[in-house]
């Protein structure tokens, strides 16, 4: 029996997903942008919590850093606003463009009240962000660009010496390449956010998919970083099948390996469909590896073309292996269709302390926070902030969870790697919201 592949689960909070949720890996970027137009309740403009707004003004003072602003005309940004911005100015822009209320209620739960957890939060972390060290940013890019160094030479080198364990070696560095560059692409527009396109992916596409679904939605029936593996891969605690309970176990791997591949063939599929409206100069980006290979390696083109293909495969086996076992997926991790602590009013924040583990192998070593997905918590939280930077915060952090009788659950990481299977085998919903306090304190 094959897989589900039209079987959308009911939310828990309520979130209505957009009518193309069924089509599961098939969801596209753009599809997804243009469906969440009907589901948000903007009505042609650009909601936050429940005002409307008209930023077209905004966007032609500002052309050439509007970008978020001009993918999200008929959303709700509510979550995106939130988070993106730690001062107050931004509201004061706001201000200007207010057109009316809107008509109807949001269509997610979450809140941001000013005496609530995340708001509290960012009260606190505010006065800390004129004393955090450039040092942390710098260390943060210098390991970046050492990065792009070492997988352009041992990607080379893996051709000229026709060598697979060069090639292993430099499908993991691209990994962890592509895993650093995820830190760059939450901030405006910056050089070192297109590292994250010596792969197959493009920061538009990203920044879409992860940035404004998964970041903002965690792990709800609105993420793509969920639907990207459906119907395969059944992270959500619904009926499942044969296949996809047991079989996901031997699919999973193959599934890692195939990522990059995947990505590409939908990128080329979407780009036909939209006659190639969304593709930039940029996306030329990915060709600089295979070139370099081709131009240094003293190979063949088909003999580069070879090797470069088994790079990226390597490269998709790792950062699929570390990218879903790095935080969300766990049986004690909210996933829709559980029973959330609130269907109203559900602190953002508190929506992410659910969603998201910590792994205390990671926690504490900048290199290993960078190229591992680690700090997870405090990333989504202040996802803008380098990823240097958030071990700084953790005092503070500790201390308002404190304040809220919350806690920050840190694990193994073979816990996460054990609960990741554990939950593409669950079928049961939990009946209780995530307990926290279970879980020892960091440190």
């Amino acid at each position: 029996m094959a897989p589900k592949s039209d079987f959308v689960p009911k939310s828990t909070l309520g979130i209505l997903p957009p009518k193309s949720r069924h089509l599961g890996h098939k969801l596209t970027t753009n599809l997804w942008l243009e469906e969440k137009k009907e589901t948000d309740g903007a009505e042609g403009l650009w909601r936050v919590h429940n005002d409307l707004y008209d930023l077209s003004e905004f966007i032609q003072k500002h052309p050439g850093g509007s970008e978020w602003l001009q993918l999200t005309k008929g959303h709700d940004i509510t979550e995106a606003f939130e988070v993106h911005h730690l001062t107050d100015q931004p509201e004061e822009i706001l201000r200007k463009y207010f057109v009316r209320k809107a008509k109807g209620p949001r269509n997610a739960p979450f809140s941001f009240d000013e005496n609530g957890f995340y708001r509290t939060l960012k009260k606190e972390v505010k006065p800390l962000l004129k004393t955090l060290p450039k040092q942390s940013m710098n260390t943060t890019n210098f390991f970046s660009d050492s990065l792009v160094v070492l997988t352009f030479l041992f990607s080379t080198l893996a051709v000229r010496y026709w060598s697979f364990g060069l090639g292993i070696l430099g499908g993991i560095l691209l990994s962890m390449l592509t895993i650093a560059a995820h830190n760059y692409f939450h901030r405006r527009d910056n050089f070192r956010m297109h590292y994250f396109q010596f792969s197959f992916f493009t920061v538009r596409d990203w920044r879409i998919s992860h940035v404004l679904s998964h970041h903002l939605h965690t792990n709800t029936i609105d993420d793509l970083e969920i639907s990207a593996y459906e119907p395969f891969l059944q992270y959500l605690p619904t009926d499942k099948n044969k296949i996809q309970t047991y079989g996901s176990m031997l699919l999973a791997p193959f599934m890692w390996m195939s990522l990059f591949h995947f990505t590409l063939n939908k990128r080329i599929q979407d780009a036909i469909k939209y006659n190639f409206k969304n593709m930039k100069i940029t996306d030329l980006i990915t060709l600089t590896l295979p070139t370099f290979m081709w131009i240094f390696g003293g190979q063949s083109l088909l003999a580069t073309f070879g090797m470069y293909n088994f790079v990226m495969v390597m490269a998709s086996l790792h950062f699929g292996f570390v990218g879903l076992h790095a935080a969300h997926h766990h049986p004690d991790i909210f996933h829709d269709g559980d029973t959330p602590r609130a269907t109203t009013n559900y602190d953002w924040g508190l929506s992410q302390l659910d969603a998201v583990m910590d792994r205390k192998e990671i926690s504490g070593n900048h290199f290993l926070v960078l190229t591992n997905f680690g700090d997870h918590a405090l990333h989504h939280l202040f996802p803008t902030l380098d990823h240097g930077a958030l071990e700084h915060l953790y005092p503070t952090f500790e201390e308002v969870l404190g304040r809220f009788n919350e806690n920050l659950r840190i694990v193994s990481q073979w816990d996460t790697i054990k609960g990741g299977y554990q939950q593409l085998k669950r079928v049961e919903p939990n009946p209780s919201p995530p307990e926290l306090k279970k879980y020892a304190k960091r440190g």
